[in-house]
């Protein structure tokens, strides 16, 4: 979401523009405290590594909750269970980096805070005796998660996740400002393609393009039409008129409708049904 950056500008060059002073201060102090970061996939895991380095347990568990109560509650049940996943491996990623720091009283403050929350989740069971733990990294529960390769893979995961949640979470309508004019642009570059390849078509057979919408009727529509036209000419008598043809039609006595082909066309069709019944 990359645009909203550029939608933010536009609000704040407005508010500039309208002289809202109070409204503009408010924005722009907003924005520096905004958690969400503009929906900035690598400043939100940059400010989640910041709290696990400063061991500032409360950052994590509030900008946590701020995507759990915003966010994360609006997705579909099944992606519960992967949430509350990468949550948990947050928070080990925050305790295993205490302990290996020799920082034994933020490990111990984690569990104080956290323990009527964890201790009822099977996979945290085995993680109360850390505090106890003088090398972690050499013991066979929490080897893996002090290592670089549990802590990237973290990373990407939690990576992916956010940004498959941002590209598909539903947005305000002017947030689609510049993928609607983008969309427009490229339309308009389109058709000015289609029109350049057209003309130039054109140019290099202007000849075979005509001969190619020329269309000859078939021979015996000429040759009716044409005696219907000297129907309608023959002298000066009222009786040959135009309403004469068109009374006459169907009756065997049209030029057209009784017209031979090699033998009535009507008589063909009439032993045709002959021989089907």
């Amino acid at each position: 979401m990359a645009h909203l950056q550029y939608m933010e500008e536009l609000i704040r060059e407005y508010l500039v523009f309208r002289g809202f002073a109070s409204s503009l201060k408010t924005f722009d102090a907003e924005l520096k405290t905004d958690k969400e970061k503009s929906f900035r996939v690598d400043k939100i895991i940059e400010q989640l590594m910041q709290f696990i380095s400063n061991y500032d347990l409360n950052g994590i568990r509030e900008l946590w909750a701020h995507f759990d109560n915003h966010i994360f509650s609006k997705l579909e049940s099944h992606f519960i269970p992967s949430v509350k996943k990468l949550e948990n491996a947050v928070l080990k990623l925050y305790v295993i980096n205490a302990a290996s720091n020799n920082k034994p009283d933020k490990v111990i403050d984690f569990f104080l805070k956290l323990t009527p929350e964890l201790q009822n989740q099977a996979e945290w069971k085995d993680w109360f005796v850390l505090p106890y733990i003088k090398n972690p990294e050499e013991n066979p529960t929490f080897a893996y998660h002090c290592s670089k390769q549990f802590q990237d893979s973290l990373l990407v995961s939690l990576h992916n996740f956010l940004a498959s949640v941002f590209q598909y979470m539903p947005i305000p309508t002017l947030a689609h400002f510049e993928e609607d004019t983008n969309k427009i642009v490229k339309l308009e570059q389109r058709n000015e393609s289609l029109k350049n390849r057209l003309a130039l078509l054109m140019d290099r057979a202007p000849e075979a393009n005509v001969a190619s919408c020329q269309v000859e009727p078939p021979a015996h529509l000429l040759d009716d039409f044409y005696i219907i036209a000297q129907e309608n000419n023959i002298g000066d008598s009222q009786g040959k008129s135009l309403k004469n043809i068109i009374r006459n039609m169907g009756t065997g006595s049209s030029p057209v409708m009784g017209r031979k082909e090699g033998g009535s066309g009507i008589k063909k069709i009439n032993l045709s049904m002959t021989r089907n019944t």
